[in-house]
């Protein structure tokens, strides 16, 4: 049988076959009782042993490979003579006799499996925790203050690899496996930070290309699955995945929705800690857009409700710094709230209504 990360890359390409399908068409006849596929001309044909479910896609589609990390032992098929006949043609395919014990499949009680996950080492100056930062246009105002909470610890080197626009249901005009490899290849993270969500469950430009759409029936099935190949991807040399909640906003109920998943993955899967943002960010238990300083109101949020301002940026970045550092047994210590960091341009886009001069301390 398949492995789970297999299983997972065959229906990754089934919906790739889907978006890209080319006008090439296979037939199929059925010969005593075994189905034939006769494939368009230079088309590879793999077998896979019984009850293997094949996708078959046109010429010229391209196939992305996913890692994998389970190893499940080779099986054995026993299977009678077959001879196959395809017409009109008169190409006949030789009978193949395979001989072979009955089908038996142990795995080991040590083998690794999905939501397993290497202890956790000590980071040192010398050989710092390698942390890589994903995401949208929200966790790229995040990573500001998350990366100089971290690297403010000595124990810490964090790479911002974030990407305005991004949502996992965007994979139809973003593959971000894709775009991620490289970036895997030249971080090597050991901790990977990721949000989605506005991309994905908001009323967005181009929102009619996302696949899921939020108003899809089985949306929670299809972006579970996207998430679940995410994190196959992001910890496929042995990373730990922090997975942020979608802020709290003004309209609780896609955000809310998308928590739940994350919630539900990070329960069932080892690779992912989930980082709430949501106590952080709410007063009364409700939204709120501001935090006191100094018996001064500070905006946490940018003019449209959803981006974060400076003081957002640094409650983000605890946040999730701390998460990491207890997960990895060091401390975040104090220092970095007031660093150059804060004058970032980026605090400047959609601009924040500061009580002081962007770059103040708070």
């Amino acid at each position: 049988m398949p492995d789970t990360h297999t299983t997972r890359l065959l229906v990754m390409l089934a919906l790739i076959s889907v978006a890209s399908c080319s006008a090439e068409v296979a037939t199929s006849v059925e010969v005593a009782s075994t189905t034939v596929v006769v494939l368009p001309t230079s088309t590879t044909v793999v077998v896979l042993p019984t009850s293997t479910t094949v996708v078959v896609l046109p010429t010229s589609t391209t196939v992305v490979v996913l890692p994998t990390t389970a190893a499940v032992p080779p099986t054995t098929t026993a299977a009678a003579p077959t001879t196959t006949t395809v017409p009109p043609t008169t190409t006949t395919v030789p009978p193949t006799t395979t001989a072979a014990a009955p089908t038996t499949t142990t795995v080991p009680p040590t083998t690794t499996t999905v939501g397993q996950t290497a202890p956790r080492r000590t980071p040192s100056a010398e050989d710092p925790l390698r942390v890589m930062i994903v995401g949208d246009s929200v966790t790229y105002e995040i990573q500001p203050g998350l990366t100089a909470a971290l690297e403010h610890t000595g124990l810490v080197t964090s790479a911002n690899r974030t990407q305005v626009g991004f949502g996992l249901s965007r994979w139809p005009i973003y593959p971000w496996w894709d775009v991620w490899e490289p970036f895997l290849d030249e971080v090597q993270p050991e901790a990977v930070v990721i949000q989605a969500g506005i991309w994905d469950v908001a009323e967005v430009f181009a929102s009619e290309l996302r696949r899921p759409v939020p108003t899809d029936p089985d949306w929670d099935e299809q972006f579970t699955f996207l998430m679940e190949v995410a994190v196959d991807v992001l910890s496929s040399d042995g990373a730990i995945v922090y997975w942020q909640t979608t802020l709290p906003s003004t309209s609780p109920g896609p955000g809310g929705r998308l928590n739940d998943l994350v919630a539900d993955l990070a329960d069932r899967d080892d690779r992912v800690v989930m980082v709430d943002f949501t106590p952080a960010f709410t007063r009364n238990g409700g939204y709120t857009g501001f935090v006191e300083r100094d018996g001064v109101e500070w905006p946490i949020r940018k003019v449209d409700g959803v981006h974060l301002c400076r003081e957002g940026s640094e409650i983000a970045g605890r946040v999730t710094a701390e998460a990491i550092a207890t997960d990895w047994g060091f401390e975040v210590v104090d220092g970095w709230e007031d660093g150059a960091w804060r004058a970032d341009p980026l605090f400047d886009v959609d601009p924040c209504d500061d009580p002081a001069p962007p770059g103040s301390p708070s």
